[in-house]
């Protein structure tokens, strides 16, 4: 197998010029980045990663750590990551956590252990004051709000974001509204509630709905909403894939959709507006490639930050 010398000796150059090509140095011409990236292709070089991570410090690879890897939600976030990833030539770490706290304790362990050079939480139950122990270990970045200064945040505003959508739902004409959340007591369905009870004066505690993750649960939700005998004339759901379960089961069952019931999604996923949804579209393919970014310029030396996207309304045939 070819090392760096076999590289230097084949294209002419140093052995120090082979290695600032492997570790990205910016003071090498072009000519010769060229000759060293042809000889390693010829030779058939293979990097050594423990000992480049053992010359440099850095183990080119983040964590990732997500409650669900199937969930088409988190699929966009991990698109704009791996993106980003790939462009500054990173490898993603990815850890399902299904939201066990042991679980998100285990995957920042490999920040502890010098496994990976930051960390990136998409969803999480750890609270910040214990995510901040790890902080001293290298970069933590999360896609949720309420993160201290010290762990760097790009997210979406639950709260403004539910706003906005309810007020979509009103400026349509409805005033009888629920709403269908994820996790009771997530910061994100805490902010949504708050919301749906700041802004919809017709509010009432049983069109809120909890728990609801998966398009089975849309599907299972329809039996619930369906037996009740004063209903709601629409519906805001906090996640595409469930409001689609739901929306798929009531027209399999006649329920004329909006005139019976109007569906609002939430998050903007391709599928929806295959399925004509209506929904707040989330920005975030946008919010992963970030996340990325600031966690990478955090470890090269700059401050960590906080950043809130906003969100914009798709429109659809269901409202």
């Amino acid at each position: 197998m070819a090392n760096i010398r076999d590289i230097a000796k084949y294209a002419d150059v140093s052995v120090t010029t082979v290695s600032r090509v492997l570790n990205e140095h910016p003071y090498v011409s072009k000519e010769k980045r060229e000759r060293v990236r042809r000889a390693m292709a010829e030779l058939g070089y293979l990097r050594n990663q423990q000992a480049l991570t053992l010359s440099t410090g850095r183990t080119q690879r983040f964590v990732v750590v997500l409650p669900y890897l199937d969930h088409p939600y988190y699929g966009l976030f991990v698109n704009g990551l791996a993106k980003a990833a790939l462009q500054r030539d990173y490898r993603l770490v990815m850890w399902q956590t299904e939201y066990q706290l042991d679980q998100e304790r285990q995957a920042l362990d490999l920040l502890k252990h010098r496994e990976v050079d930051g960390a990136i939480l998409l969803s999480h139950t750890m609270s910040f004051d214990d995510m901040e122990t790890y902080r001293q270990f290298g970069p933590i970045a999360v896609a949720t709000v309420g993160a201290p200064q010290t762990i760097s945040s790009v997210h979406v505003d639950h709260y403004t974001a539910f706003v906005a959508g309810l007020r979509v739902l009103a400026q349509a004409g409805y005033a009888e509204i629920g709403i269908v959340l994820s996790r009771q007591d997530s910061p994100s369905s805490i902010a949504r509630q708050q919301a749906y009870f700041d802004e919809v004066e017709l509010a009432r505690e049983r069109w809120v709905w909890t728990g609801y993750l998966t398009s089975e649960d849309g599907i299972g939700l329809a039996d619930a909403f369906l037996r009740q005998q004063e209903r709601p004339r629409a519906l805001f759901f906090s996640s595409d894939y469930v409001a689609l379960g739901f929306l798929g089961e009531l027209r399999r069952r006649g329920v004329s959709i909006p005139d019976e019931v109007a569906i609002l999604g939430f998050d903007g996923h391709p599928i929806g507006q295959a399925f004509g949804l209506s929904t707040m579209h989330s920005p975030n393919e946008d919010i992963g490639r970030t996340l990325f970014d600031v966690t990478f310029d955090e470890m090269n030396g700059a401050a960590s930050v906080t950043n809130s996207l906003t969100v914009t309304y798709l429109p659809g045939t269901t409202l």
